[in-house]
């Protein structure tokens, strides 16, 4: 989730400033400084299964994946997006403003719920299209089982849907297969489990 600081324009300068100074992440966006707030079980079960699956299958490529602390320069108006994961194969880094910043993703996977998913579908990905090293963006729904793979293929972002938990995602450009029943592994709690306050 990620809330918007200042409606009006914000220069580089000021975000390094505010960066600078908070323990918090903070997306510089289309001149907007927004803070990347906290998230519901779900979306946080899912991107530890998906770090648990990516980190073994990646193991001795070269390739490692990070997690949404990890900044990541945006060759677009938007330059310091957080993903909610990502893969870079020898991964290569700038420092700003004090924060090394990997400049060379090949996989983004974006975990969506609904305040998110517009976003995420939307103006994120047109931004992280930017990226010349990125081949694969993930979107995984946190509020059901679905997962939709857009591969980069001659200039072109091919999608494809997964909606069971039988479903294998394939990523063959990474030599990937990720089991959707690992990806949602006790995401959602047992009926009777959860306890309003």
């Amino acid at each position: 989730m990620t809330t918007c600081l200042k409606q009006t324009f914000v220069s580089l300068e000021d975000y390094f400033a505010l960066d600078r100074d908070t323990a918090e992440r903070l997306e510089y966006r289309n001149g907007e400084i927004r803070a990347m707030g906290g998230t519901q079980p779900e979306h946080n079960a899912i991107c530890a299964n998906l770090i648990g699956e990516l980190r073994s299958a990646l193991r001795g490529s070269g390739c490692r994946p990070f997690t949404s602390d990890q900044r990541v320069n945006v060759n677009a108006a938007s330059p310091y997006l957080y993903p909610d994961v990502t893969v870079a194969c020898n991964p290569e880094f700038t420092t700003v403003n004090g924060l090394r910043t990997l400049l060379n993703p090949v996989l983004i996977i974006e975990v969506t719920s609904a305040s998110s998913a517009q976003d995420d579908r939307g103006a994120k990905f047109i931004q992280y299209q930017t990226i010349g090293s990125l081949s694969d963006y993930v979107l995984v729904d946190s509020t059901a089982v679905g997962v939709l793979h857009y591969e980069q293929r001659e200039g072109l972002w091919n999608p494809r849907l997964y909606e069971s938990v039988e479903d294998r995602l394939l990523m063959p450009k990474l030599a990937l297969t990720i089991a959707l029943s690992e990806v949602y592994l006790e995401v959602w709690p047992a009926s009777g489990e959860e306890q309003a306050l």
